[in-house]
C-alpha cells in the first residue's frame, strides 16, 4: 500500500499563494502549476527511497526534496511510518532553507 502525502498548513499556505501568484500572470498557468506539484507528488512516493538530502541541510533530519518539473519550486519532505509529510512548498530562489524550524 502507498502511502498518502499530506501537506503541513505552512506548505498548503504556499502553495496556495504561489497558484494565486500564477493564476494573476495567466489563468491557465495556475492550473499548470498545480499539475506540476501534483506530478511532484508522484515522484516523490515512487521514488523517495532513492532521493537524498538536499544540500546545505543536515542528513540526520531526515529530509529530503523533490523538484518540480518546469517551475522553480521544490517540495521539501520527510518520510512518517504512515505518510509522507511535505514541510515547504520552496520557491529555490527566495529565501534558502526559511523552512527549516519548521516541525
Amino acid at each position: 500500500m502507498t502511502k498518502p502525502v499530506r501537506l503541513a498548513r505552512e506548505a498548503r499556505e504556499e502553495l496556495h499563494e504561489a497558484a494565486r501568484r500564477y493564476g494573476e500572470v495567466r489563468p491557465e498557468l495556475r492550473a499548470e502549476f498545480l499539475a506540476a506539484i501534483d506530478e511532484a507528488m508522484e515522484r516523490l512516493v515512487r521514488m523517495a527511497r532513492h532521493l537524498g538530502p538536499p544540500p546545505g541541510v543536515d542528513p540526520l533530519l531526515s529530509v529530503r526534496r523533490v523538484f518540480v518539473q518546469r517551475f522553480p519550486f521544490s517540495l521539501y519532505f520527510v518520510e512518517l511510518p504512515t505518510r509522507f509529510r511535505v514541510l515547504a512548498v520552496a520557491h529555490a530562489r527566495r529565501r534558502p532553507f526559511y523552512w527549516r524550524d519548521r516541525p
